[in-house]
């Protein structure tokens, strides 16, 4: 580095000057941004990889990650697959799903247990420990999507490999009568309802089959490396879109650091979902509607028909707002893609969707995988209410939909009355704006993990305004008195305080940047640490009695872990959207603007 002669420094004092110029800060932001994305895209590419001390039966041959095997990324891509090979008019036909899933996921791109212990019966398996180490990529996806296969198949799959069997006597006429007994079993009735469309598939509607054809024209593990790209694309997209919509008072990079490090972002990335598209969609279409083009900001959140229950659940925001124009073009614009996705898929199709969603709404509300890994509020009371070791077809309860239903409706009525009764309706942004996002995306209706990324806008919202988010109170610390006793002098006068010298304090920390600041704990620490916690309830234990008749206590016993299968991000996004309620309570945000306004024309005294 050398030394600067005139001022004895090791580093010459231009290199300092520059580095606290505003430019170099900008520099080292996007150098940040840029390097958290190449992160995160390169651990999303290795994920579910083979590793160093992968077994060799459980190798693939492929190298890189194969995400496309699972259903997040395979069900976008069978629907693309389906619509480029002109099976519009099929899309929730698992019969012609089976035909796709199986070219698209081979069993040559397998283990060697999954191509040869899955033939073999449960006892005969030496190497496989369990049920997914043997399992075909095909046949689990299929598994995962909605529907069932009709059961004349199993009919017809025996029917067809009778005839195969080896007759041990060597009788020439054991083939001819297994021929005859499988071409009797084969009646026409069977044929009928195995060439009956049975309907199922991912929970997409149609017009995500249009969204995906592009990758469709891949190999899914092609095209999933391809999404990968496209969706950390969309992340810096979005945070374009947060720093034109503050104004430039979130910096581009600094958006792009809070999205990429932002709960839902990494695992979106690794899953091959979409929750920055989704983000890019919210944030750009509120820009337009920040500048007053409503048409043209309904017409970017109508992009949503790809995704309906985001589509429903931000509507709130300007239907509250009173902005009609943004509500018609969002309604127009949604309705015109599914218009014009007739002619490919036609409308026997929009109802096989239907016919899907409300198949995965009832497996929703019961299945604990779902609610495990689900996000949204009715899922919260149900988590505690079921009991998950009966049959799904018995977990749900008149009280547990009361309770699902009731949370979901206390805050959906909360946002409505606290926005319109205190809430500043003319502003696009600030807290009621914030309270009003907060509210809109704690009830939609379903959504996962990775989609808590869209709670990100509310934030974004309160962050136009910084005092509310950054203001901090300080408070000072005083010892209590000392009271004299009987035999004591009163106390010498206190000295008066030195302005200048040390002094006890106390510190309130923001209540939003806690929030905040918990919700990047959350995701990028806690939830790879899996740190547990176990609290027992002594009050209320119970005694027992084994079959032998000795007795014990049974201790309740609450168990916390800061893992996925945990809504905590859910839980910090609701006390957000509580105290920015709270705040329009105390003070309305409308006379809140209006003595804004009387300050900024009344006219300086003389």
């Amino acid at each position: 580095m050398g030394t600067d002669s005139e001022r004895g420094y090791v580093i010459p004092s231009r290199l300092w000057a520059w580095g606290g110029r505003p430019g170099a800060v900008r520099v080292a932001l996007w150098v940040a941004a840029l390097a958290i994305g190449a992160h995160h895209l390169q651990y999303a590419r290795a994920w579910l990889s083979d590793y160093a001390d992968t077994p060799d039966y459980l190798r693939r041959p492929s190298t890189g990650g194969n995400g496309h095997t699972q259903i997040d990324f395979g069900g976008q891509w069978v629907m693309g697959r389906m619509l480029v090979l002109g099976h519009g008019r099929t899309l929730y036909h698992r019969q012609v799903q089976w035909e796709i899933v199986r070219a698209g996921f081979p069993e040559s791109d397998e283990s060697w247990a999954q191509r040869e212990e899955s033939i073999l019966p449960k006892h005969q398996r030496r190497i496989a420990q369990t049920g997914d180490d043997i399992a075909h990529d095909a046949n689990r996806m299929m598994s995962w999507f909605m529907g069932a296969d009709p059961p004349a198949w199993k009919t017809v799959g025996g029917a067809a490999t009778a005839p195969l069997m080896a007759d041990p006597c060597g009788s020439p006429f054991a083939a001819i009568a297994l021929q005859k007994v499988a071409a009797d079993t084969v009646t026409p009735a069977v044929v009928e309802e195995v060439q009956k469309p049975a309907v199922g598939g991912p929970l997409y509607p149609p017009i995500h089959a249009f969204l995906y054809a592009p990758l469709g024209l891949l190999d899914p593990h092609d095209a999933y490396s391809v999404f990968q790209v496209v969706a950390l694309a969309f992340a810096y997209l979005a945070g374009l879109g947060v720093a034109t919509l503050t104004r430039g008072k979130i910096w581009w990079s600094v958006a792009s650091v809070a999205i990429l490090l932002y709960p839902g972002c990494r695992t979106g990335l690794e899953l091959g979902q979409n929750p920055t598209l989704s983000l890019s969609i919210v944030v750009w279409g509120w820009v337009l509607a920040a500048r007053g083009r409503d048409w043209a900001g309904g017409a970017v959140w109508g992009l949503f028909a790809f995704k309906p229950v985001w589509g429903m659940a931000f509507f709130l925001v300007p239907l509250l707002m009173g902005r009609w124009r943004f509500c018609l073009g969002m309604v127009g614009t949604g309705a015109g893609l599914a218009a014009l996705t007739l002619p490919v898929v036609g409308l026997q199709t929009w109802f096989d969707w239907l016919k899907v969603g409300q198949e995965a709404a009832d497996l929703y509300n019961v299945s604990l995988n779902w609610i495990s890994l689900s996000r949204d509020l009715q899922g919260i009371p149900r988590r505690f209410l079921h009991d998950f070791s009966l049959p799904e077809s018995e977990r749900e309860t008149s009280i547990t939909k009361q309770w699902a239903w009731g949370l979901w409706g206390v805050v959906f009525g909360v946002t409505i009355l606290v926005y319109l009764l205190r809430a500043d309706r003319r502003r696009p942004l600030g807290l009621g704006a914030a309270f009003l996002f907060f509210g809109a995306f704690l009830t939609c209706y379903r959504f996962m993990y990775y989609d808590i990324l869209l709670s990100l806008v509310g934030m974004v919202a309160l962050m136009y305004e910084p005092w509310r988010v950054f203001r901090t109170r300080v408070f000072g610390l005083d010892l209590a008195p000392h009271l004299p006793g009987p035999d004591r002098n009163l106390p010498a006068p206190a000295a008066p305080p030195d302005p200048l010298g040390p002094q006890r304090v106390g510190y309130l920390n923001s209540f939003p940047l806690t929030i905040l600041a918990a919700l990047y704990l959350l995701d990028n620490v806690l939830n790879s640490l899996h740190a547990e916690a176990t609290f027992g309830m002594g009050v209320w234990a119970s005694t027992t009695t084994s079959p032998g008749g000795s007795t014990g206590l049974a201790t309740p016993r609450l168990r916390l872990e800061t893992s996925l299968s945990y809504p905590w991000d859910t839980v910090l996004v609701i006390a957000l959207w509580a105290w920015c309620g709270i705040r329009l309570v105390i003070r309305s945000e409308s006379k809140a603007s209006k003595d804004e306004a009387d300050r900024k024309t009344a006219q300086p005294s003389g």
